[in-house]
């Protein structure tokens, strides 16, 4: 009796399977098999699911179960893994959190959202956390477009006054494949302005989007210039910028620049070269 209350004691802390001597609380010496589904519509994620697989022939949604941070709580179930792949030919699969609650990418790149876009071919590993929801996996970027142009090296005049003159060497076209996609641009250039002395002045950047929807992108860039004596001086200006969301299609990013905060005498103001190179990443 004593040596069976021994062992029975030993198991309530740690237990092994297909092995004697079990070294983590649950030791596992073999194959583990979790249960396996087929979806091809917009579904709800179950909590007897452990692999779900997605083979539909149009876009759809899987919704994922509210969660709560209760401990003891029916819905408290933090901790449990969910696999999720899409394996249809050329559609998407969106994973939608409940209701105020998020699905956490983490890093620099990636946005916390309500939503994550699943590309065919792609995994997504879900992990129950807080109540304020999911935690993702990394699915890695891949890179679809690219675009890049060179300066024609050629002055171009900046007007003086409120209207943003669009760079006529800035224009870059992507496409934009599928929903999820993000669009990464960066934009250099150089110029010269010329004046009396002390003669000074600031040039302001924007982005223009034109195609399959059009918008305007305002951008902390600015760059100022001086000249001391007078005559003209050089000044250069770089900007990046990303952008998420946008409906699949084709679109034009350029560069856009106005004049302002001058003093003394300026004379002109040109802008001689820039180069942009727009990145179209999806998962």
């Amino acid at each position: 009796m004593a040596c069976a209350f021994f062992l029975s004691a030993a198991a309530y802390s740690q237990v092994g399977i297909t092995t004697p001597t079990p070294s983590s609380t649950l030791d596992v010496r073999g194959s583990l098999e979790g249960n396996y589904r087929e979806i091809t519509a917009t579904d709800n994620l179950k909590s007897e699911d452990y692999h779900v697989s997605f083979a539909g022939t149009s876009n759809s949604m899987l919704n994922l179960p509210s969660k709560s941070a209760t401990d003891g709580s029916a819905a408290d179930f933090r901790g449990r893994k969910y696999y999720i792949k899409n394996n249809s030919a050329g559609s998407t699969l969106t994973l939608t959190a409940t209701s105020g609650q998020i699905i956490r990418s983490g890093g620099l790149v990636n946005v916390n959202s309500n939503t994550i876009v699943l590309q065919p071919g792609k995994l997504a590993v879900l992990t129950a956390g807080e109540a304020n929801g999911w935690d993702l996996e990394e699915i890695k970027w891949g890179l679809f477009d690219v675009a890049t142009n060179g300066p024609k090296i050629a002055a171009q005049a900046i007007s003086a006054g409120t209207s943003y003159y669009t760079l006529t060497d800035s224009p870059v076209t992507v496409t934009v494949p599928a929903p999820g996609a993000k669009v990464i641009l960066k934009f250099t250039g150089y110029g010269t302005a010329a004046g009396s002395a002390n003669s000074r002045g600031t040039v302001r950047l924007r982005l223009s989007q034109t195609g399959t929807s059009a918008a305007i992108y305002a951008l902390a860039a600015a760059q100022s210039w001086y000249t001391r004596t007078g005559g003209t001086t050089a000044y250069d200006f770089k900007t990046a910028y990303a952008i998420t969301n946008l409906a699949p299609g084709t679109y034009t990013f350029s560069l856009q620049i106005v004049r302002e905060a001058e003093g003394g005498t300026v004379s002109s103001v040109n802008v001689w070269g820039s180069a942009g190179k727009a990145e179209v990443i999806i998962k």
